[in-house]
């Protein structure tokens, strides 16, 4: 039976889960566009004591590590690789985009606001199978190809917020869909991935690297782009 600990600092809120016995036993969840290094660390001793369970008894470590807030993303990744280090315990790192897809495992287009009036984006097939490669879209080109596609938008910001971001025409919002990932949510996702390194992988598993996006003004070509997105 897995015992894990896993949050998220990447979008603009700091989340912790604990997980045991194939369910989320405790979560923490603070909306906040900024300020997370202060708060992780006593979220997550908040979480533990609520679960009953102490820092040597976890197996593993999960953290989002990216695309999302550039100090964030850092924030989390940090915090996680000093806990796996300390403890000799794996750090799983999944990204955002994985993230926040579990919220339509009949698949969904995932879009993650880069404060630059783009959007980072992903299509994910049923069961949260990634359908395309990540890449940087504009708002109405994130919509569109959502529409195309047939499958719902899922995004970090709410969708009162969708038409500061620029969003028309298609935008159909279900605020279930909407928000900063949330731990609890995506934490079977992560006692997967911690089942599936095997007993003998996991003393060697290496730390969760960041995933960034180039920014939007280095952006492909439409045609190489619209191929990655497919």
């Amino acid at each position: 039976m897995a015992r894990l600990l896993i949050f998220d600092t990447s979008c603009g809120a700091c989340s912790v889960a604990v997980w045991s016995g194939n369910r989320a036993i405790a979560e923490r969840y603070e909306a906040m566009p900024r300020g997370q290094a202060e708060r992780v660390l006593p979220m997550i001793e908040e979480a533990l004591a609520e679960a009953g369970m102490a820092w040597g008894q976890l197996d593993a470590v999960g953290v989002t590590r990216g695309p999302g807030a550039f100090t964030g993303i850092r924030i989390g990744l940090a915090a996680a690789r000093g806990l796996a280090l300390a403890r000799g315990i794996p750090a799983i790192g999944i990204s955002t985009f994985e993230a926040l897809a579990v919220r339509a495992p009949a698949g969904c287009m995932v879009a993650i606001d880069t404060k630059r009036n783009d959007l980072y984006c992903q299509l994910f097939g049923p069961g949260g199978a990634a359908a395309g490669d990540p890449g940087i879209l504009a708002p109405d080109d994130a919509v569109a190809l959502a529409g195309a596609e047939g499958v719902p938008m899922v995004t970090d910001f709410p969708f009162s917020a969708a038409s500061d971001a620029g969003t028309e025409g298609d935008w159909s919002p279900d605020s279930s869909l909407a928000g900063p990932p949330r731990a609890a949510a995506f934490a079977s996702l992560v006692a997967r991935r911690f089942e599936a390194l095997g007993k003998d992988g996991r003393a060697d598993l290496a730390m969760p690297r960041p995933l960034y996006l180039r920014p939007p003004q280095a952006r492909l070509p439409e045609a190489r782009r619209n191929a990655q997105l497919k």
